[in-house]
């Protein structure tokens, strides 16, 4: 039975560090909000076999009190909100009447402390150390933590994590880069060699690198040194391993790890990573070490797909921004891991761009191209390699092909650095026909430009971009609708890019205030995000309108604003005059059909939408919303065409593939 008041359900479908700190936090906020917490321990798409077997781990009475069965979920998630819904309020009564009215709140945040606005995050963090106490562990867990406390617990122990398992040799972990997980065997030689003579243990999923390790440090623990854990299963191995790194005085860890995130969360601190630990110097000297390695080729790494991912870790030291120019070094690195046999699919990505970098465009191209075909390239990939093609076809001066190409790109992935910093780039030097792309007010566009970007990414940016790059969410103000990466659409429950919104308004300096362009998106933006009412928006936006009526945009957004206002009448109308200013527009068409199924006009919106997708040449969401109407009539036969365009747009969107096989049954 649960209460009548809300709960925090916790879930997460990967492995045990993310899970464990999903718990934590749901028991921190069952404790601050009055309530309690459940979880969801096999939620569907579970990706964690390992984990299949709770019992190994919790004790029957906690389980009981604690988990819950798939009919209670379902029933609980019903009518429940995620917790990212609640992140962007400025007090905590929402979250409270929410969870009063009984409703639930899903919790899958699992890399972080989570803390709310209104909340003191360093109040919040030491109190995780005590939360692992409340989790009912079996007494042969709690035997070994008890162990694990007496050897290493106040005795100034440094704790290290080699992430590496999967990312490896897993499918399909091995098909794409992992620069903030991966860090090199260099980097802990340095750091193990500066604190000589000082107690340390380190943890990996692969035994021998630490069989390595040792040869070189003689005196640095493993987890055999505080238990045995050989005849454990790997959910009983992991758990004790990652409690184990918990009771170190530091944990040294990649920039990325929910298993040492975790340990250093039960711990009470934070985890550091190794330009916390090592100074500038050392860092570089490591890093240049990890280049003399790669100089002989796989034969100094566990296998050649090691190799690889820290090839692909050795290019950001080598493509730092003010560095010499590095791009021919690259390529000769790549080569010979590419002869070995490396069939990580990053890699003809990587070597395209240092092909793009020393200015070889056709061979790029065709390395490009080639890559594309990769089946086991990730959304991600397949999203950076279509946007540097776009920068490739830019620079041949092909820019029908290269609007269409970061038209693929950017849809799919619109967020991803670098499609934003490679869309920047042909966007600035006037390569893309933008015909293909929908009407916005390009040249306000090209003013509105965010910070450099501050994680990893595959492009070096500097070289691809001296600028700072686009911020496109200015065009997914108007257009987030055919977005296919559900993240891009959220950008008004996200603070933080709405806030870098205005300020990157506030720096296009060269736009006088009282410009329609600018007067336009800053109605618009404060009327979506609660700032301005419905009713002075629209005031403000017919003004506009009548200043500038030959501008689409300028009527799409008035009708927006009738339609958030519920006249539906005058939505239709501005929408009309839209459409009006472009007949053949296959955006504006998608965006009637849109406001007309909204408004009850069902078969007339969907067959607006099909004719925008007839006109339409590169958009994955338009094609694969076309070919879903044909389904829902049950044409296949007609759907199969639209679903196909929008597969081969981006193959690997899975709903457009699994679409697809449904119009050959």
């Amino acid at each position: 039975m649960t209460s009548a008041k809300g709960v925090f359900i916790g879930q997460r479908k990967d492995r045990m560090g993310a899970r464990l700190l999903m718990m934590l936090t749901c028991i921190r906020l069952a404790e601050d909000f009055d309530t309690t917490y459940k979880v969801n321990w096999f939620p569907q798409g579970a990706d964690a076999p390992e984990l299949d077997h709770p019992q190994e781990l919790f004790s029957t009475e906690w389980m009981d009190a604690h988990f819950l069965e798939s009919a209670e979920f379902d029933a609980l998630n019903k009518n429940a909100l995620p917790i990212w819904a609640f992140q962007g309020d400025k007090s905590p009564q929402r979250l409270i009447e929410h969870l009063n009215a009984g409703r639930s709140v899903l919790v899958e945040e699992g890399f972080e402390v989570l803390a709310f606005p209104w909340e003191d995050i360093e109040a919040i963090r030491p109190r995780y150390r005590q939360f692992i106490h409340q989790i009912g562990f079996t007494e042969e867990i709690r035997a070994i933590m008890d162990r694990a406390d007496a050897r290493l617990s106040g005795q100034g122990v440094s704790a290290y994590h080699i992430r590496r398992g999967d990312i490896l040799n897993g499918l399909p972990w091995k098909h794409t880069t992992w620069p903030a997980k991966i860090e090199p065997e260099e980097l802990y030689e340095a750091h193990l060699a500066k604190n000589a003579g000082q107690t340390a243990i380190m943890f990996s999923d692969q035994p021998e690198l630490i069989t390595r390790f040792q040869e070189k440090f003689p005196d640095l623990l493993q987890m055999s040194d505080i238990a045995d854990l050989s005849g454990m299963t790997r959910a009983k191995r992991d758990f004790l391993e990652l409690y184990t790194m918990s009771r170190a005085d530091q944990v040294v860890a990649p920039v990325i790890s929910a298993f040492s995130m975790a340990a250093a969360r039960i711990s009470g601190q934070q985890r550091k990573v190794f330009r916390d630990v090592l100074s500038e110097g050392e860092f570089h000297a490591a890093n240049e070490r990890v280049i003399h390695r790669l100089q002989g080729g796989s034969g100094g790494f566990l296998n050649v797909s090691e190799a690889s991912h820290i090839y692909a870790k050795a290019l950001f030291h080598m493509f730092q921004f003010g560095a010499e120019d590095r791009s021919q070094e690259a390529l000769d690195l790549a080569n010979p891991l590419l002869e070995a046999g490396a069939d990580n699919a990053f890699m003809p990505l990587l070597q395209a761009l240092n092909l793009f970098y020393l200015e070889r465009w056709h061979e790029a191209l065709a390395m490009t191209e080639e890559a594309l075909k990769n089946e086991n390239l990730w959304p991600e990939d397949f999203a950076v390699l279509c946007a540097l093609r776009c920068a490739i076809l830019g620079r041949l001066k092909k820019r029908w092909r290269a609007a269409r190409s970061f038209s693929q790109a950017f849809w799919a992935k619109p967020l991803r650095p670098d499609v934003v910093v490679l869309g920047s780039r042909a966007f600035y030097r006037d390569q893309l026909s933008l015909r293909l792309l929908p009407p916005t007010d390009w040249s306000l566009q090209r003013e509105l430009r965010r910070p450099w970007f501050n994680f990893n990414s595959h492009v070096a940016q500097r070289k691809a971009l001296i600028r700072l790059p686009c911020n496109f969410d200015f065009l997914l103000l108007d257009w987030s609708d055919l977005a296919l990466d559900q993240k891009a659409k959220r950008l008004f429950s996200n603070p933080a890019r709405i806030q870098l919104l205005v300020e990157s308004l506030e720096r296009a300096g060269g736009i006088p205030a009282d410009d329609p362009r600018k007067q336009s998106f800053e109605i618009a933006l404060r009327a979506k995000t609660g700032q301005m009412p419905h009713a002075k928006a629209i005031d403000s936006t017919r003004s506009i309108v009548a200043q500038r009526p030959e501008n689409p945009l300028y009527h799409k957004r008035l009708s927006e604003l009738y339609e958030a206002e519920g006249d539906q009448a005058q939505a239709r109308l501005a929408m009309a005059e839209s459409l009006a200013c472009d007949p053949d527009n296959p955006f504006l068409i998608f965006a009637m059909g849109r406001l007309l199924e909204r408004s009850g006009a069902i078969e007339q919106g969907e067959n607006q939408i099909l004719q925008s997708a007839d006109i339409d040449e590169a958009t994955a969401s338009i094609q694969g919303v076309a070919g879903q109407i044909h389904l829902r009539r049950g044409n296949k036969g007609k759907a199969r065409p639209y679903l196909q365009k929008a597969h081969d747009l981006f193959p690997p969107y899975k709903r457009f593939s699994n679409q697809l096989a449904r119009t050959q049954s």
